[in-house]
């Protein structure tokens, strides 16, 4: 397959010179994290109007070229199913791809289905087969095999005509705003999943927590988030949640009763008891005003009864726009409007709800609320 290597400062200069005069180029990203907490990047592969291009990270030393190319919203960024490869970009580079298009949420209003890989929306939009064989390949060995060579350059040969394709059916049925909101929204998402404070917000069951403990949940995931960062290591390679979850519910004081915490890793132990019975003393000297809110509890039976109402109506205008439920309101959304159902005229659209869904699916859901409490008047008092 026909491509241009790059492994040089100049060599990249030039291209974005070249890509920063494109409408759009494709882009995906070959890299290992298996036991690293950051992504290590071994291959960048890039397709505009006029070539593949595969270039090499581990040769370049001036990435700030490339970053500024990133930020250009002038061009249009290619992406399939982006969430990893924001990582790596914005790990390797320093920045995000502005003006972002993923074909993966593209192609759920395009009708092609929510969460289609790659080979089968080009199969779908294209009726072309690729094979599949490189998935686990070492990305950062030296030569890379002419199997790798030609599998990286077909995840981007044709993106940019699948791109061309769905944007045109978009357009045809007004859709492509959507999208275009909806891929702003992955940016945002990518840029507030570095802030690490709020990385306990992702641990389970916090319900079950009052908060103090969510004080010290909070206070030790940055902690581990921290270290994770400053020792290259996953988190729950560092330490599972399950343990953080543990020491917030009980709080050890001593070291005594820090030991009885299950599956904490006995060299860690060793290390960080000291600095983790620390960090618990330091919530606990806190001013409670400084506590994070406590979580919402799992939905009641009667919460329950409004969600499924709720997943009803939605299912019947995403059978009427073509379109898969889930694209519509996530199971977040759904959760705050049935805890709303007590009191709907005092209910908030989510962010989520906002936007192009605000009409199509955020003000029905509330008008349904309103009418499910006036039929339901003792299950909902108003």
């Amino acid at each position: 397959m026909d491509f241009q290597w790059v492994d040089n400062d100049r060599q990249l200069a030039d291209l974005c010179v070249h890509w920063a005069q494109q409408l759009a180029v494709a882009i995906d990203t070959e890299f290992m994290r298996s036991r690293t907490f950051y992504p290590q990047l071994g291959l960048l592969q890039i397709a505009d109007a006029h070539c593949i291009y595969l270039i090499d990270p581990l040769s370049i030393n001036d990435t700030s070229v490339f970053a500024q190319f990133l930020a250009n919203p002038d061009v249009v960024k290619v992406i399939h199913s982006c969430s990893e490869d924001l990582d790596v970009l914005h790990y390797f580079f320093g920045a995000y791809p502005v003006g972002l298009f993923d074909t993966q949420l593209a192609a759920a209003f395009a009708g092609y289905g929510s969460s289609i890989g790659y080979a089968n929306l080009l199969k779908a939009v294209l009726d072309i087969d690729i094979p599949k064989q490189e998935t686990r390949s070492d990305w950062l060995q030296r030569p890379l095999s002419d199997a790798q060579l030609s599998y990286a350059a077909l995840d981007v040969k044709y993106l940019l005509a699948i791109y061309i394709k769905i944007r045109q059916q978009l357009t045809r049925d007004d859709r492509l705003e959507w999208v275009e909101e909806d891929c702003r929204a992955l940016l945002d998402k990518a840029v507030q999943s570095q802030l690490m404070d709020d990385y306990y917000l992702r641990i389970r069951a916090l319900w079950k927590l009052d908060r103090q403990q969510l004080a010290v949940l909070k206070r030790l995931s940055l902690w581990r988030e921290q270290q994770a960062r400053a020792c290259d290591v996953p988190r729950n390679r560092f330490l599972k949640e399950g343990v953080l979850w543990d020491i917030a519910a009980r709080a050890p004081q001593t070291l005594k009763q820090l030991k009885k915490i299950r599956e904490f890793p006995t060299s860690l132990l060793a290390q960080e008891a000291e600095t983790i019975l620390g960090l618990i003393r330091e919530v606990h000297n806190q001013d409670t005003d400084t506590y994070p809110g406590t979580m919402p509890r799992p939905l009641t039976v009667s919460q329950g009864e409004v969600l499924k109402v709720l997943k009803g109506h939605v299912a019947a205008i995403a059978e009427q726009l073509q379109l898969p439920p889930e694209v519509l309101i996530k199971k977040k959304d759904y959760e705050h409007l049935a805890r709303m159902s007590h009191c709907p005229g005092q209910a908030v659209l989510p962010v989520g709800l906002q936007g192009w869904r605000d009409a199509i699916v955020g003000q029905p859901l509330l008008a349904l609320l309103q009418q499910y409490a006036q039929q339901h008047p003792q299950q909902h008092p108003q």
